[in-house]
């Protein structure tokens, strides 16, 4: 009600001054105020898609983990056979919240930049056109395009905004197949600024991080691989996937694993909830029981729904693998602590314990140690699965396994093959890259296959029916634009895409 009295009020009256809004120029009169707003730009970028709002939701409903806890919307938009989400005002705050954040986070970031570009625009220096000019301008031009370019990965539609636009006027929306090019511009742009600088260019929006032009620009070159790959809701739509891009911008990406630092204050994220043993409370995930399957192949793909009938779950819940990482990146629970009438499809036997086992991998994502928003090997599975769909499975092969498969897995090498070397990447997608970055899953899955009935999933394949493939534009905002919220997902709606 706060946010519609205060819009109706603006619109009423354009011209009156807000003097509790000081203007752009007034607040971005020096470098030194450059340098603030832009760090708490890349703050709300990081808390909009990182936080546990989006990411548990997102990861549930993906069968990437399984959280029967009613937080975070984890339990709603786990349950089986799907159901939409439910798009309304009146609903619960922390339901809302997995919308919400990574909308207006997203917004929040993009409109940092516009305002960090006009005041450069406008005269506003830290060097008189050195590289930290250089440095700010790039990091202005990155922040707008990983945070159109999130919008463009979640939503069906969002706002598509410059520094140029009148934002006094009400914006338009623009459809997400029409947010994946000036993403891309955004960030080409940001990676030629920094190619532009000298070597004392240094970023530091991130915490933990200091990026020199070049670092800066490999992880530039990375999320336009990422979206450029993900942006599909369908195996039709992956069709048009661009294979020769993303194999170009994958070849200029990350040879590290980009990980900003925990703090406890700002910079914090849904690791603290994925990983074992980080002092966060009830709210530990298990890996999904597809993800079992996957490394087990004699384990069921998803957990039979039978203690409530006095049977017992699985003849031997203990999965073995000939993957190495089964017993280094997890720990075998014996019990479960879910309650069996929320959904025994939400049990598993097996937590991450990545954290504990490899320390400089990821921290508790809480307080402490880095957070894997992107890593090396997902650039190089993005090269991989490029490489397959443009020359052929003979030079996919040769990358996967030179990759994790065989230095961490030690699983034998793949054929080249194109069915084999497909498994392959996507066996690396949901095992290695699994607590990485936020809802990669779920990403992968809605364009790697057709939507399955909840109860013949297989372990690789696409989303269960009924899961929203993307989020519809949050109830509160399409409220003040006087316009009706819409739905995905659920019984009306079994790919998750038409809306109602």
């Amino acid at each position: 009600m706060v946010v519609m009295i205060l819009s109706t009020t603006a619109c009423r009256d354009l011209d009156t001054e807000n003097l509790n809004n000081p203007d752009r120029q007034r607040v971005l009169a020096s470098g030194t105020d450059l340098l603030a707003i832009m760090s708490g730009g890349y703050v709300a970028w990081f808390q909009g898609i990182h936080q546990s709002h989006p990411a548990i939701a997102l990861g549930v409903t993906a069968d990437a983990f399984g959280v029967s806890w009613g937080n975070f919307a984890g339990r709603r938009m786990g349950e089986e056979p799907r159901r939409a989400y439910n798009n309304r005002q009146a609903e619960a705050a922390d339901y809302k919240q997995f919308i919400e954040d990574p909308w207006f986070g997203a917004l929040s970031a993009i409109s940092t930049a516009n305002d960090i570009l006009l005041a450069l625009d406008g005269g506003t220096t830290i060097d008189n056109g050195g590289d930290q000019d250089k440095m700010i301008r790039a990091s202005a031009y990155m922040l707008r395009g990983i945070s159109l370019g999130y919008l463009t990965l979640l939503f069906d539609k969002a706002y598509r905004v410059v520094e140029s636009d009148d934002i006094s006027q009400q914006l338009e929306f623009t459809p997400y197949t029409g947010l994946l090019q000036p993403t891309i511009d955004d960030l080409t742009e940001a990676a030629t600024i920094a190619a532009s600088a000298g070597d004392t260019f240094s970023m530091q929006f991130f915490n933990g991080l200091s990026l020199d032009k070049d670092q800066f620009t490999k992880i530039t070159h990375s999320y336009s691989a990422r979206f450029l790959a993900s942006w599909p809701r369908t195996e039709a739509e992956a069709a048009g996937i661009d294979w020769n891009a993303v194999k170009m911008h994958a070849e200029a990406g990350i040879d590290f694993d980009f990980a900003p630092i925990a703090d406890g204050n700002f910079w914090f994220g849904y690791w603290r909830y994925a990983f074992r043993d980080t002092g966060n409370g009830p709210f530990w995930v298990r890996l999904d029981q597809r993800l079992v399957a996957a490394f087990d192949p004699s384990q069921p793909t998803r957990y039979p729904e039978v203690i409530n009938k006095g049977e017992d779950p699985l003849d031997n819940p203990e999965a073995t693998s000939v993957d190495a990482r089964l017993a280094a990146d997890y720990v075998y629970e014996p019990d479960n602590n879910f309650a069996t009438d929320r959904g025994e499809w939400h049990f598993s036997h097996f937590k991450n314990n990545r954290n504990l086992t490899e320390p400089t991998f990821a921290g508790d994502g809480n307080s402490a140690g880095p957070m894997p928003i992107f890593t090396a090997a997902d650039n190089e599975l993005l090269l991989a699965e490029a490489t397959l769909n443009t020359d052929g499975p003979a030079a996919a092969a040769a990358i996967i396994n030179a990759g994790t498969r065989v230095t961490r897995g030690n699983l034998p090498p793949v054929a080249a093959d194109f069915d084999e070397v497909q498994r392959a990447i996507r066996y690396e997608r949901a095992i290695e890259l699994d607590h990485t970055a936020p809802f990669s899953l779920w990403l992968d899955r809605r364009r790697w296959g057709p939507r399955l009935q909840f109860d013949q999933v297989d372990d690789l394949g696409g989303l269960q029916v009924g899961t929203p493939a993307h989020l519809p534009v949050p109830a509160d905002e399409l409220a003040i634009r006087e316009e009706p919220p819409y739905n995905f997902g659920g019984s009306n709606d079994p790919e998750g895409i038409n809306g109602f």
